[in-house]
This record gives structure tokens, C-alpha cells and sequence, in this order.
């Protein structure tokens, strides 16, 4: 019988949970995980029974995250909460949209897989402690300047010229998965990455399964699938077509049902990106 090699950690500082983080994080506790949710400030929907700690007890809030922080802003916080957790906890980092179907059991301390373009994905994570790449990416984040060694030498100093090379200065992703594949393939710890099919068996362009009605209960197209990744365009598309609930009979639904979560109470908001222009600016 398959069991948990790692307990499982995940962090919010949003808005209250929407029904599908209160489905993910019953989807680890009803399979007997050892789970924790870091909160960087109190929010309600948190599922009952589901442990709590304060996310200073790892990080203090970084000085870019305000009283109203904005999506990416949070974002990187999250990022740089991940890294600082997983030197210091021997955890499973897990967002809360990583919905669980099987117990992760990776006794060797490497757990991350692959997207469809063969990047690595910081959505499911762990490192062990004495991973080269963990070391590299803590060390680096540890800076107020960040210089990512995959961008430009141009698109550094102009930042840098306007004092825009912090954490939160830098380009979507650059603190996440941009940081952890360039740090794992450096390392050349990328050979521990799993199949596309075992963490993300469904990206953007077949989401669309898992708000479909009544398509077959098993959206995981291999049995080697032990993760759902829901991803935030699933959430954005709820609430932009169906008010933040899932359609009757859709998959989410039935999982929500199965974990006894009325979505009702706890619709899924569309916090939009930022604007195309927006991004590639900076």
C-alpha cells in the first residue's frame, strides 16, 4: 500500500478560500497526510481540522508585500516562502490548487515534475536539504538585487538603472519555476523530474475537462497520475462564466461533493494577470 515518504506543507496569504483550496486540502487530509497550511495573515474557509501555522515562524513578511498586496506580488511571496520552507522543513510543498488522488511516496527526497514544454514545475516540490539546486536558489533569493542568469545582460542594467531588480520587480515566474528549472538543470538534479503525466496531467488547453459535465470521474489520462494541478485560468473561467461555481455534474463538482465542500459558500474569484503589456514590460 502506497504511503506518505514526506508530510505535506502549502502557504496562502489571499482572500478567503474559495471551494477548490478547501477541496485540495481535503483531498491530503482524507488520505491521512500529514498536512500543514502556513497563513501570512488569517483568512476564513480554512476546512475544519486542517492544521495552522504562521508563516513567520519560516519567513517574515517580505517589506513588497503591503497591506493589499497585488496577484504577483503574492505570488513571489509564495515563491519565496517555498524556498526558505524547504531548507529549513523536510516537507512536500504543495499549491492549493494541486489537487491529490494518490499518496506521494518519494522516499529519495526529489519530487517535481515536468510541464508539457519539459520545464519543471514549482507547483509539487521537495528537495533534500543538502540539494545543490535548493542551496543555489536560497542563496540567491537572499539578495534585495536579483540578476536572473537567464535574462539579458541589457534587460539587466536597464532594470538595474531603474532600481527595479527586487523580487517582486522581476518577470512573472522569474522567482518560481523560471528559478527552480534553471537551478535544477544547473545542478543536473533535473533527472530526478517526473513524467508530465504524474503532477500535471492536464494543462491549459485540457482544463476544460475538469469543468465539462459528466465527462468519466478519471480526468488523469495515466495511471501513474497522482496530482490534478487545477491551475488559476480554471478558477478565473468559473468565475467568469459560472459565478465561481463548478457546473452541476463536472468533475469538480463531484470532487467537491466527495469532500463534502458546498461551493456555494465559497465561490472561486478571477483575480485576473496582469495585462499582456504589462508583463512584457517588466
Amino acid at each position: 500500500m502506497s504511503r506518505w515518504s514526506h508530510p505535506v506543507a502549502s502557504f496562502w496569504a489571499g482572500e478567503d478560500l474559495s471551494f477548490v483550496e478547501q477541496m485540495v486540502i481535503r483531498s491530503y487530509l482524507d488520505q491521512g497526510c500529514d498536512f500543514t497550511l502556513y497563513l501570512g495573515h488569517p483568512v476564513g474557509g480554512i476546512p475544519d481540522g486542517t492544521p495552522v501555522r504562521d508563516a513567520a515562524e519560516i519567513m517574515p513578511r517580505p517589506a513588497f508585500a503591503g497591506e493589499a498586496p497585488t496577484r504577483k506580488q503574492l505570488a513571489v511571496w509564495s515563491d519565496l516562502f517555498r524556498i526558505r520552507l524547504l531548507t529549513r522543513r523536510r516537507v512536500i510543498w504543495a499549491d492549493l490548487d494541486a489537487y491529490c488522488l494518490r499518496p506521494y511516496d518519494f522516499p529519495g527526497g526529489y519530487v517535481f515534475g515536468t510541464s508539457v514544454s519539459d520545464n519543471i514545475l514549482s507547483g509539487i516540490l521537495a528537495l533534500p536539504q543538502d540539494s545543490p539546486a535548493l542551496r543555489w536558489m536560497a542563496e540567491f533569493l537572499a539578495h534585495d538585487r536579483l540578476e536572473p542568469p537567464w535574462a539579458s545582460p541589457v534587460w539587466i542594467e536597464r532594470r538595474g538603472q531603474m532600481g527595479m531588480l527586487g523580487p517582486a520587480d522581476l518577470s512573472w515566474g522569474d522567482t518560481g519555476p523560471k528559478l527552480l528549472t534553471h537551478a535544477l538543470r544547473q545542478s543536473g538534479e533535473d533527472r530526478h523530474a517526473q513524467p508530465q503525466a504524474v503532477f500535471y496531467p492536464l494543462m491549459q488547453h485540457a482544463l476544460g475537462r475538469l469543468w465539462t459535465p459528466w465527462l468519466a470521474d478519471e480526468v488523469a489520462p495515466s495511471p501513474e497520475t497522482l496530482s490534478v494541478h487545477i491551475f488559476g485560468f480554471t478558477k478565473r473561467v468559473l468565475a467568469g462564466h459560472w459565478h465561481g461555481q463548478p457546473p452541476p455534474g463536472s468533475w469538480l463538482a463531484r470532487m467537491a461533493e466527495r469532500h463534502g465542500i458546498d461551493p456555494t459558500t465559497a465561490p472561486a474569484t478571477g483575480l485576473p494577470l496582469p495585462e499582456p503589456s504589462a508583463r512584457a514590460a517588466t
